[in-house]
């Protein structure tokens, strides 16, 4: 396996703190690195692992860590965060319970030195109950609504907007240096995955305007590169046009094919994902909808 050195911007973290140093990331291929560490915000940090992506932020007395992903990028995910600083992890948060998300809690708080209270919404606990991986052990922490996570000096709020992508995500929010963590139901000019599965309307686009609605500027996302509030927004446009024109094709009759090849949202045709995902996004939508409605053919 080939190791290169991939440089990490140095940002100035108070006394106690360690200066964050260039991380070590295997190349996956390419000159792309299996993973790397990047600042957003002063003690605020993106850990890309593969297309995944996970968020830390560092405080005077401690840090919180988001998604461990899995147990192998959960263990190089430790040792990042311990060459950025040598404080407590106290908390290791699940954005979602998807697995692919919040897998490898265990080997990120043994990497981290122990005793880490894992958090998710309550909404999450009956999916990774019934999952019962050891990949996945179950949060000690949950909350309904809001919870606020107190890292010395500073906050991370947590909110639970309602169902969209699962029933339990939850968006991080760091006042301070006004930087949310979003995971999965928002992308930065993407269009969702595949057949949409798992995925709730209306509670996407309502859990998107409760998002504006927090105080932010830069957001990071669990896939791809970093945003700002226009990105979400821009997902709000695209995924109010895909609700609208699928629920106007249930009304109107459509079968899921009639709908499949006849709606087409044009000015979103440069995103990510478009070309091979849209079709499936329409059928996965139409789905949804018209259960609910009990309409559809």
């Amino acid at each position: 396996m080939v190791i290169r050195t991939v440089l990490l911007a140095v940002v100035g973290l108070g006394a106690g703190a360690l200066a964050a140093p260039a991380p070590v990331a295997a190349l996956q291929g390419g000159d792309t690195p299996r993973f790397e560490t990047t600042a957003v915000a002063e003690g605020v940090y993106r850990f890309r692992w593969q297309a995944h992506v996970a968020f830390f932020v560092v405080g005077e007395r401690a840090v919180a860590a988001f998604d461990p992903l899995n147990p192998e990028a959960a263990a190089v995910y430790a040792r990042e965060i311990r060459r950025v600083t040598d404080r407590p992890v106290r908390w290791i948060v699940y954005s979602h319970s998807d697995a692919d998300h919040a897998s490898g809690a265990a080997v990120l708080a043994e990497g981290t030195g122990g005793g880490a209270e894992i958090v998710a919404t309550r909404a999450a606990v009956d999916d990774i109950m019934r999952r019962a991986s050891p990949d996945q052990p179950p949060p000690t922490v949950t909350f309904e609504r809001t919870l606020s996570l107190d890292l010395g000096g500073r906050t991370v709020e947590l909110h639970y907007l309602g169902p969209n992508h699962s029933d339990n995500s939850l968006v991080a929010l760091v006042p301070d240096a006004r930087v949310a963590f979003a995971v999965d139901f928002v992308n930065a000019d993407r269009v969702g995955f595949r057949d949409l599965p798992g995925w709730h309307f209306p509670g996407q686009t309502v859990s998107i305007r409760r998002m504006l609605g927090l105080d932010f500027d830069t957001v990071v996302f669990g896939h791809g590169p970093v945003g700002d509030r226009a990105a979400v927004f821009r997902q709000l446009e695209y995924w109010d046009a895909l609700e609208r024109a699928v629920r106007d094709a249930v009304r109107a009759g459509w079968t899921e094919d009639e709908a499949a090849a006849r709606i087409r949202l044009e000015r979103f045709a440069d995103w990510g994902g478009y070309e091979d995902w849209f079709e499936l996004n329409v059928r996965g939508a139409y789905r949804i909808i018209a259960g609910a409605e009990g309409g559809g053919r």
